[in-house]
């Protein structure tokens, strides 16, 4: 197996020794070895996602690479900790998936001597629809129902030209996946692969169609959705381009920040969620359990609420890898997942916390060049209020780096929350 990364550090009032147990990528391959795989060799396995609740239970998200007989793939392994009776529990309700295979690993498997149970990919307690979507038999059905026009007419769906790929997954939350539709003609000949992407929820998003509906009338370049097969359940269509990388082609800034002045000059949907200074106060607190620098950002946010400025169409979840780059150099949006009404300061604020979560060197910079970028098409909110809401996006995302268990997760937080404290010290983004 290839190097398994270090250890992820453990807060300092996690006592589960579960947890902690499942927090060492080497003990968790050790584990995933002894008790899911069979027919399959496990290549790689890295830390993506954790949900901690101490007492209440928590659940860690292990990309997987495995290799069996078609080759490489790639899975996930979910571990969960909880009292050892609810984990029997849950390993009794899942009893009947024993025998199943998925790419060469068991579905699940209780390990009551660590308190842990491990299950693979599609299994999952909340989104009951993936174990059908990655099936190809069924998801033929699905497209079939739900799109009947998506193949042209006088070909069908090829089974073995068609391939899956896992593109996002937060277990219990949601999952995005890519289906490449491999099709044949009457007279058996391959066509072009197609791909569809799905986006599948524990919990039904309210906000997709209808913000991607209201973008797309503004002229903005985004995924409307193909079909509803129900409110938890979207299929979209594929569109064309690279996701963009701001390091790398900073030419391309001025058109994704007017790309984003399109969007807030759309008309929102009035049934969408409203998101204002009190909505992004009740999510910075969440912060709280960061610890005492936390609490003090916090309770200045609370202080200085400022006024809710005019709302816009707001993507609500803005980061460099929501635009996707065309051929033709123009920009969509894509992930509406959160979209909402907001002040335009929503937007700017969280596409700077992301810049400086990714990339602490220069990602002030960049955020600050598309800033300057927005303003050429759209008026910049009034500075203290947008500080008040960076601050209040980097005390929100300052948790980032743990639940995607980066290594250096305690320096990173500490990072973010140095910028929100200088926010709303009165330096411009963060800017110390």
């Amino acid at each position: 197996m290839s190097t398994v990364p270090m250890p992820v550090p453990a807060p300092t009032s996690a006592r589960d020794p579960a947890f902690r147990l499942a927090l060492d990528p080497a003990a968790v391959a050790t584990l995933v070895r002894r008790h899911l795989v069979r027919a399959t060799e496990l290549v790689a396995l890295h830390p993506d996602y954790v949900r901690w609740k101490e007492d209440d239970g928590s659940l860690l998200g292990y990309r997987v690479v495995v290799r069996d007989a078609e080759g490489l793939g790639t899975s996930y392994v979910t571990v969960r900790t909880a009292a050892p009776h609810r984990l029997a529990d849950e390993a009794e309700r899942l009893r009947h998936r024993e025998d199943e295979d998925h790419r060469g690993l068991a579905a699940v498997a209780l390990v009551p001597e660590q308190n842990l149970l491990l299950l693979s990919f599609p299994i999952d307690r909340a989104m009951h629809d993936l174990r059908r979507l990655v099936q190809a038999s069924k998801f033929r059905s699905l497209l079939a129902n739900a799109c009947p026009d998506f193949l042209p007419a006088g070909q069908r769906f090829s089974k073995s030209r068609s391939h899956l790929r896992l593109v996002r997954y937060k277990p219990e939350r949601r999952a995005v996946l890519q289906w490449q539709v491999g099709a044949v003609d009457a007279g058996g000949a391959s066509m072009a692969p197609r791909p569809v992407w799905l986006r599948c929820h524990a919990q039904a998003p309210t906000t997709t169609t209808l913000a991607t509906v209201a973008a797309t009338a503004a002229g903005v370049r985004c995924p409307v959705p193909l079909a509803v097969v129900h409110e938890r359940l979207v299929l979209e269509p594929h569109l064309d381009g690279t996701v963009w990388d701001p390091a790398t082609t900073p030419r391309a800034l001025p058109d994704a920040a007017a790309t984003l002045a399109n969007l807030h000059g759309a008309e929102p949907p009035p049934t969408l969620p409203l998101h204002g200074p009190v909505q992004a106060l009740d999510l910075a607190l969440r912060a709280t359990d960061l610890g005492d620098h936390a609490h003090r950002l916090a309770d200045r946010l609370a202080t200085q609420l400022p006024p809710h400025d005019a709302s816009v169409l707001a993507h609500g979840d803005l980061h460099a890898g929501q635009f996707l780059r065309g051929f033709d150099d123009t920009f969509a949006l894509v992930d509406f997942d959160r979209a909402c009404r907001a002040p335009a300061a929503h937007d700017l604020a969280v596409f700077r916390a992301h810049c400086l979560l990714l990339d602490p060197q220069h990602g002030q910079a960049t955020a600050d060049a598309f800033t300057d970028a927005y303003a050429a098409h759209a008026p910049l909110p009034r500075r203290d209020v947008q500080r008040w809401w960076d601050a209040a996006a980097l005390l929100r995302i300052a948790s980032q780096p743990f639940r995607s268990l980066r290594i250096d997760w305690p320096a990173a937080t500490a990072h973010l929350l140095g910028r929100a404290q200088a926010c709303l010290d009165g330096a411009i983004g963060g800017d110390s």
